[in-house]
């Protein structure tokens, strides 16, 4: 008897997440002429570039806690973490459309040569199967498609082809930073952002207006952005509130699709498909896989060698801060950082872990709505603006890959029907006694600008930058897929995600992710490749039931 509870439907092509990768998957099959693509996201639309949510956003104060994606963060009784530092993934990532560049920074560095070859320099990890020539001409790919500025006369890492935009200048509170890193001999340069210089169609450019966790315009680039340019478009349908929760196989080869929980019904959802991307992330993509264990897979999809959810890696960041006169009257301008330095992240401190520093945007910085609001004179707001203010360096430091840190599912559902999420991190990401050596190098930078009170520290981990933990490898007693995306020993699965780095370097992934899947989607010799990268005959228009709109969202 058939169950009224379960609903079945077909696609053509399945893209779990519609963050960065799956929208850029969605739009690369959309501009082949391929139809029946659909996107499973678990989250719901949050609404971006929106001029009265930036007036709220600025009213209330600003940061990401007054933004429409605050709501779409993980809740703590969502997470068992263990471990000597516990992670604390609250704020970490964005379940919604568009995925977790909603809140991000837009840095957009390429890694560098090195970073492809970690075991044959230091007996860590592992190699990637291709070198940093091979991804270049995918990198300028990248860096237009997600509309980075950068200056092109930099080549380091090395390049063919020119920023989209140019670089965005340095702020004239970077001046103490340079000044200091020129006295210390610390190479500096411009740091690669994901801003518009120019409008590109709907969305830009950068106004500068100081407020980047919400852009009124939409002048930097982010996930949902990929998804609007394919509004209207019957090829590609987003249904949001649609966690899926399982992989469903005809043969140990052959996925037959996925079954998701529409929110809006209740129902359980089964949705046969020719082929299954996977763009959910380093935390839910082997969750996924280990979810959907079967006569096929017992241990969960491409776990035969244990290693799906291992090797999980993020971002440590450190920072050091100090007091120092400011008759100049310097505050921050941009909202974003423009200054960085690369001198520590290059292969001489590769063994150690490499280094990549940034000076921070939002110091100093005078709230003078604030004041003005609560009261404060002109004398009040004039004598602050030239108080000692406080001045500060990042620094982001790679990571060692260790087998033993480990995501997994945990026992029931979090409020986006997703399973809850276990973290151990028994094993350490970086050497305290080298981060020891940066911090103090850091601190340095501040006494020599002058700074007085100089403090440094590290944040907590919260799983910014996850990567590794589907790791990708020449074969499967190594890792998850193979060079080409596609998970070892089936036909038809593939994962686009930081989840297939094989290592994670010290600078951000993102445009590496990007350039990634350009590698390997345009490839026609790859199974991706000819799946996405070639046109194919369009998927039947009856495939979806009917009252299915372009973008579906529970109400």
């Amino acid at each position: 008897m058939r169950d009224a509870n379960v609903v079945n439907e077909s696609a053509n092509i399945v893209i779990v997440g519609s963050g960065v990768a799956g929208s850029l998957i969605a739009g690369m099959c959309a501009a082949q002429g391929i139809s029946g693509v659909l996107i499973l996201e678990a989250g719901p639309d949050i609404p971006m570039g929106d001029p009265s949510w930036w007036f709220h956003h600025v009213a209330r104060g600003g940061g990401t806690s007054n933004t429409p994606y605050a709501a779409c963060y993980d809740a703590p009784q969502d997470i068992t973490a263990t471990g000597a530092n516990p992670w604390n993934i609250v704020g970490g990532r964005i379940f919604g459309c568009g995925g977790t560049t909603l809140h991000w920074g837009g840095w957009v560095p390429r890694f560098m040569p090195e970073d492809f070859a970690l075991y044959s320099a230091t007996g860590q990890g592992i190699d990637w199967p291709f070198s940093y020539s091979d991804l270049e001409p995918f990198y300028c790919m990248a860096e237009k498609y997600l509309g980075a500025s950068g200056d092109s006369a930099d080549n380091s890492p090395p390049r063919s082809q020119p920023y989209p935009y140019d670089a965005a200048p340095y702020p004239i509170s970077a001046e103490p930073f340079i000044s200091a890193f020129e006295k210390l001999s610390i190479g500096y340069g411009h740091l690669p952002v994901a801003r518009y210089g120019r409008a590109s169609g709907d969305f830009g450019p950068c106004r500068t207006t100081g407020t980047c966790d919400y852009c009124p315009v939409a002048g930097r680039f982010t996930g949902n952005q990929g998804l609007a340019s394919l509004s209207g478009n019957p090829a590609v349908t987003v249904q949001l509130g649609a966690p899926v929760t399982a992989i469903r196989m005809s043969s140990k080869q052959r996925v037959a699709g996925v079954t998701y929980i529409d929110q809006a019904t209740g129902r359980t959802v089964q949705v046969d498909a020719q082929a299954v991307i996977l763009c959910n992330g380093a935390i839910e993509v082997p969750k996924l896989l280990l979810g959907s264990g079967s006569i096929y897979w017992p241990g969960g999809i491409g776990n035969e060698s244990n290693l799906v959810g291992r090797f999980l890696s993020a971002t440590q960041f450190f920072f050091s801060s100090g007091q120092m006169p400011n008759p100049e009257g310097f505050q921050e301008e941009l909202g974003f950082p423009s200054l960085c330095s690369r001198a520590f992240d290059t292969p001489t401190y590769q063994k150690k872990g490499k280094l990549f520093l940034s000076m921070n945007y939002e110091t100093p910085n005078l709230d003078v709505a604030m004041m003005m609001a609560t009261g404060k004179s002109v004398a009040d707001i004039l004598a602050a603006r030239v108080a000692p203010a406080s001045f500060q360096l990042y620094g982001n430091l790679s990571a060692i890959p260790q087998y033993d840190n480990r995501v997994t599912p945990e026992a029931g559902s979090n409020r986006f029907g997703l399973p809850r999420t276990r973290i151990d991190t028994p094993a350490p990401l970086y050497d305290p006694g080298f981060a020891k050596e940066y911090v103090e190098i850091m601190n340095n930078v501040l006494i020599t600008m002058g700074c007085s009170g100089v403090d440094s520290g590290t944040y907590p981990q919260r799983g910014d930058h996850a990567a590794c933990t589907t790791r990708m490898a020449k074969d499967a007693s190594q890792g998850v897929v193979s060079p080409d995306l596609q998970v070892f020993d089936t036909d038809n699965l593939f994962i686009v995600s930081n989840s297939v780095m094989p290592t994670l370097p010290a600078a951000n992934p993102t445009l590496t992710l990007v350039a990634l899947a350009y590698k390997v989607a345009l490839d026609g010799n790859t199974a991706l490749g000819r799946l996405v990268g070639s046109a194919q005959k369009p998927w039947p228009a009856t495939a979806r039931p009917a009252g299915h709109v372009t973008v579906d969202s529970p109400t």
